[in-house]
């Protein structure tokens, strides 16, 4: 049996592998019920890319049935290969990867595959003859629920996705950003966010006043985590939206 000191020490534990195996499959003690084997760690391991993935993000892939879960957590290794700095988020209930401000992919467990999400209409189009294996939708490529996308493919996927991001090509200028998203960098909203804001003049909480909070919810590149950010620091600040 576990003792009480040995899940003290397990969930408490310095070591990356093992707080990432109990982040995605945590342990439910019962009487009589022993500690996994080490082997389950080590098969964990093998799958599972180092890097912790934050707790809602986890929920997703925990939440994912067999084999959908095992072909995820592989697909997500791969990702995290080619695109290291990649920071994972939750989009529109998507577990999701964001490079510089931009999604670039994202996956989800449907009842018949792995949903794969390049988050542009404009990029699954362009490798009709590297997809014709697969079924696709303008947005999104259904992987079969037990067979990962090759490293291949996923760069060129990737690739292709970042290649078409406005900050990549250039076709955004950052400095002007830079010179007047200050009070949202503050906040830590994400890049996205603070360019949305920045492009209909709203550049300080006070201006949020004169918006209704369904508005600023469909700009192109506001998310709910910009809009709790949003309602909580100006309700520190006793500003309010525009009412409907």
């Amino acid at each position: 049996l576990v003792s009480v000191r040995q899940r003290r020490i397990v969930i408490h534990s310095g070591c990356p592998y093992i707080r990432s195996y109990l982040l995605v499959h945590p342990p439910r003690w019962a009487p009589g019920r022993r500690w996994p084997a080490r082997s389950a760690y080590i098969d964990f391991m093998a799958k599972a890319h180092p890097k912790t993935p934050p707790r809602v993000v986890a929920a997703i892939y925990r939440s994912a049935p067999q084999p959908h879960r095992t072909t995820m957590l592989e697909m997500r290794r791969r990702i995290l290969r080619i695109v290291p700095d990649a920071e994972e988020v939750v989009s529109y209930g998507i577990a999701a990867f964001r490079v510089d401000g931009t999604i670039v992919c994202g996956m989800l467990a449907t009842r018949n595959h792995v949903g794969y999400y390049p988050f542009s209409g404009s990029v699954l189009q362009n490798f009709s003859k590297q997809l014709a294996g697969f079924s696709t939708t303008k947005s999104a490529l259904h992987v079969p629920i037990d067979t990962p996308l090759s490293m291949s493919l996923l760069k060129m996927l990737i690739a292709a996705r970042t290649s078409s991001c406005p900050v990549k090509t250039g076709t955004v200028d950052l400095s002007k950003y830079e010179r007047l998203d200050g009070e949202w960098r503050a906040l830590k909203l994400g890049a996205p966010a603070r360019r949305a804001l920045v492009d209909h003049k709203i550049l300080r909480l006070r201006d949020l006043a004169k918006w209704r909070e369904a508005d600023v919810k469909a700009l192109h590149g506001i998310g709910n985590h910009a809009l709790v950010i949003l309602r909580r620091e100006m309700k520190r600040a006793g500003v309010k939206y525009r009412p409907r």
